[in-house]
């Protein structure tokens, strides 16, 4: 389920000059009520629920400087007059690595501040404010994770054994449609083959790199789980170091496995599993990214490797621990965190309610600290992986069946995830529409008649009473980490080939690497349990993203490889000018070379032809694999010996075999 944040209250109370970057441009006159100077500095929804005892504050320059300095204490009784105030630190914990970048964004200017609880927030701040130095003030608001996240456990597993066609040795991949969807009924009596994320032909170039760190900002990670304890990215430093102590001298003790941000409390050894309302939502979102492939037990991952320690590495960035959530500087200790080390994808399943914000500009004014956070750890400086230009940033889209993205996931720096069933139609919760930017499994219980919650959501570890298990999820949140793991195996494919993508190149391939998912959105989907209204699905047409992400394609993409879509079971004529050029009709062609294996992937019976400058192609099953094509550049005989003729050309070309084909000609 989507982690969402619970804001109580629809009203976002700010002036204008609440912009951080413009407060410093005002002349704030001391002679000014201390309420109307609060109503200008303020930053953020003032009806959000509050933490007592502490507030976030943004100081000029000069101020800062000082208070970093070793001059805090001295500040804060500046600051404060006849407050007793508790403590007051950097917000973000210690400057990050990129301390030059950090000063740019401002990180180093927000301020934690904790005073007696009994005392009013608001007291307090209307203190502050009166002094020109203070540039802006912010409520800590106390984010709450949904509570509809249900964990239901796979109570059958004992008796599962792995299906004999399966690629890896892993038990439970027969129920896995998110990876490979063959439309059983067992699944939903609404399965559709293909709604998955393509990833089985994918495992035969890549399953993952060590190299690649996802770093997930979530619930925690159970860094003993059996089927994660093998690719969890670990801090040597720490791990052979002393308990208690900061070996590595980053700021954070203990940090072996990542961090538990929300207690400020090191994740290796002091998570309560067993606190009320722990879900598991972590673990479970951290197998579906990275779960141990081919290690005879568990489920299979999308990026966890082929069991010979090839899988990507997982970071636990924990934000929530059992019902509750850290503050908003806390999550931007996480991403700072993150980036600092190591991580490339910041894997975020969590968000704020589209009716929390009008606007980018809008959640950027009010959560400025977390902005900035996002900033800072999807800044080219920053990156984390010699194939990449920059970090990517991974969002659910929201669970609210509302018209728009969650943010952050909805801000253009971001990618937010939208979600399916199994039936390759919108999950009944997800969001869509504007700042969606691509589609994923999702999973949907209510695609069984009986409403069930089972085999129609997402399979994957968990925590079930305090131990580790496997269970069922469903919600954008599940989608999330399919979109994060395809990127993870697409990173890892790069390394692989040595190639570099700037900026923004690879989030366009992942953004572009998708299956059609709008030839479904037609009609309803109905729903047989208690009387549910009907999905009218014409209000999903083009808003679920660019289309369902696609592993095979984005591996192809980042090869070169150019792709053709054909439908399965039905002979496909494919114009080669794509391919070779305008005067394709005119050559002369010398072979289409199929291996053995591509023609069991894709089915094929009979050795594709050429005719007219067009392959002729029927592939009787679904899949992916990749074919040659040879022809003869200049005149109708190879040159060489006796001969006087032409070269021979040759062009490897992506064959995928769908259920559909879509209108772009498979370029996407």
């Amino acid at each position: 389920m989507k982690l969402r944040v619970l804001l109580l209250g629809a009203l976002l109370a700010m002036a204008s000059t609440s912009c951080v970057s413009d407060m410093e441009d005002s002349e704030v006159q001391r002679e000014a009520a201390p309420s109307e100077l609060l109503a200008k500095k303020l930053i953020g929804c003032t009806m959000a629920e509050q933490q007592r005892g502490s507030m976030l504050l943004y100081l000029d320059e000069a101020t800062t400087a000082k208070a970093l300095e070793g001059s805090m204490s001295e500040v804060a009784a500046s600051l404060f007059e006849d407050v007793d105030i508790i403590k007051m630190e950097l917000a973000i914990g210690q400057m990050p690595k990129n301390e030059k970048l950090a000063r740019e964004l401002g990180l180093h200017r927000w301020f934690y501040v904790t005073f007696d609880s009994n005392i009013s927030v608001k007291h307090v701040m209307e203190k502050a404010v009166v002094h020109p130095e203070v540039c802006g003030v912010q409520y800590c608001t106390v984010a709450k994770p949904a509570s509809n996240c249900i964990a239901t456990p796979f109570s059958n597993h004992a008796g599962v054994t792995r299906a004999t066609e399966a690629p890896f040795n892993d038990q439970y991949y027969q129920y896995q449609w998110n990876l490979e969807n063959r439309g059983e009924a067992k699944i939903a009596t609404t399965a559709r083959e293909g709604a998955d994320v393509s990833v089985k032909d994918a495992w035969r170039l890549t399953a993952g790199t060590p190299d690649v760190i996802v770093a997930v900002c979530d619930g925690p990670v159970m860094y003993t789980h059996p089927d994660l304890a093998d690719v969890m990215w670990t801090n040597n430093a720490e791990l052979n170091g002393t308990d208690g102590v900061d070996d590595d001298d980053n700021g954070y003790v203990d940090d072996i496995y990542g961090y538990n941000f929300y207690t400020q409390g090191t994740s290796m050894g002091k998570i309560n599993w067993d606190i009320e309302g722990e879900s598991g939502h972590g673990t479970h979102v951290a197998g579906i990214v990275a779960a141990t492939n081919n290690n005879g037990v568990g489920i299979s991952s999308i990026a966890g490797g082929s069991g010979k320690g090839d899988g990507v590495r997982i970071m636990s960035c924990q934000i929530f621990e059992g019902g509750y959530s850290a503050e908003v500087k806390d999550i931007a200790r996480a991403l700072t965190y993150a980036a600092d080390n190591g991580a490339c994808i910041a894997q975020c399943s969590y968000g704020y309610m589209p009716e929390s914000y009008d606007s980018d500009n809008d959640y950027i004014n009010s959560m400025s600290i977390e902005h900035r956070a996002i900033k800072y750890f999807v800044n080219p400086e920053n990156c984390n992986h010699p194939s990449l230009g920059a970090n990517l940033a991974i969002f659910a889209a929201g669970n609210e069946e509302a018209s728009n993205s969650d943010y952050p996931g909805a801000l253009p720096i971001c990618v937010s995830v939208t979600g399916f069933g199994p039936d390759f139609l919108p999950g009944y919760y997800t969001n869509y529409g504007r700042g969606c930017n691509i589609a994923a499994p999702g999973g949907d219980y209510l695609a069984n008649e009986d409403g069930s919650r089972s085999y129609a959501e997402i399979l994957s570890t968990c925590v079930i009473n305090g131990k580790s298990d496997y269970a069922w999820m469903s919600g954008t949140s599940m989608a999330c980490p399919h979109v994060s793991g395809v990127a993870a195996l697409g990173i890892s494919y790069a390394g692989k080939l040595g190639k570099h993508f700037s900026d923004n190149e690879f989030r366009d391939m992942l953004l572009t690497s998708v299956s059609d998912i709008n030839c479904y959105l037609e009609g309803t989907k109905t729903y047989n349990y208690q009387n549910l209204p009907a999905l009218e699905l014409k209000s999903y047409y083009k808003r679920m993203g660019t289309g369902a992400v696609d592993a095979w394609r984005l591996l192809m993409q980042i090869e070169g490889t150019p792709s053709v879509m054909v439908t399965t079971g039905k002979q496909t004529t494919v114009d080669l000018r794509e391919y070779f050029g305008a005067s394709a009709a005119d050559l002369t062609y010398l072979d289409v070379s199929v291996s053995d294996e591509a023609k069991a992937t894709l089915g094929i019976n009979s050795t594709p032809k050429i005719e007219g400058g067009k392959l002729v192609i029927k592939c009787n099953k679904r899949g992916a694999h990749k074919i040659t094509i040879s022809a003869i550049a200049g005149g109708g005989q190879l040159g060489g010996g006796n001969n006087i003729g032409g070269t021979e050309i040759s062009r490897e070309v992506s064959i995928i075999s769908r259920g559909v084909s879509s209108t772009n000609g498979g370029w996407f």
